[in-house]
């Protein structure tokens, strides 16, 4: 038994309480997720009666969306914080995937995904900002690691709950997945009110702002080959990280 006992409890990741709940917000997330978008074409084609290459482009707009916005997410996390990002990110992401109800034409569809694919955009550097300043140096590897674990969870349990809810039988099904997505969204902004901001330590606080053309002028990137760069990287990531 205490065998058992000890390997149940080195599988603990001794991370703060905070982190918990973000990880519990992110799971909660995660399974709206898995429960409206992989059935997001089939709702478009075989409801909305969009042809297949409309429904394509239409998911696509979030992932480009979300693209063009990401260099500017890092300018809004440093200027307003992980926390309001996130917050905002996720009222997005609410408000574009509930609105996939109320479409009828494909342009609704569009403006829908575009809506969504800016609060996309938006999430993941701000949860990661938010897990990586509320985690000790020590055990952010643990925090990532159960980030990843409790994502993927959700998006299976959502998954084969939204295959047992959607039927194109029934049009009204597809409208309480999305309802649903949306509803876990605003759950998570919720708990969001239980998370502190990340306090920014002094030194951190002290390094001049960067610009790209620093980077573009930086020896390392100039000369080194690919595999050195990225090692050079994660070795001054690692000394910002730790100065946080």
């Amino acid at each position: 038994m205490r065998p058992v006992l000890g390997y149940l409890r080195s599988l603990d990741p001794r991370l703060p309480r905070s982190v918990w709940l973000l990880n519990f917000g992110g799971l909660a997330n995660a399974v709206g997720n898995g429960l409206a978008f992989p059935f997001l074409v089939i709702y478009l084609h075989n409801v909305r009666g969009f042809s297949l290459g409309t429904a394509g482009l239409v998911l696509a707009t979030t992932g480009a969306v979300s693209l063009l916005s990401g260099p500017v997410v890092g300018i809004v996390v440093d200027r307003i914080g992980g926390r309001a990002t996130l917050a905002g990110s996720l009222v997005l992401l609410a408000v574009g995937y509930g609105s996939f109800p109320l479409i009828s034409e494909p342009w609704h569809a569009f403006l829908a995904s575009a809506v969504a694919g800016a609060g996309n955009a938006g999430f993941w550097p701000s949860q990661s900002a938010l897990l990586a300043g509320l985690t000790p140096q020590a055990r952010r590897h643990a925090a990532f690691a159960l980030q990843r674990v409790t994502r993927n969870l959700g998006i299976g349990l959502g998954g084969v709950a939204g295959g047992l809810i959607a039927t194109t039988g029934n049009p009204t099904s597809f409208t309480v997945l999305f309802i649903l997505d949306a509803a876990t969204f605003l759950v998570f902004v919720g708990m969001l009110a239980l998370v502190p901001e990340p306090v920014v330590a002094e030194e951190r606080e002290a390094l001049a702002p960067g610009r790209y053309a620093e980077v573009l002028r930086d020896r390392a990137f100039q000369t080194l080959p690919e595999e050195e760069i990225v090692a050079e990287c994660q070795r001054r990531a690692r000394r910002i990280l730790g100065t946080m």
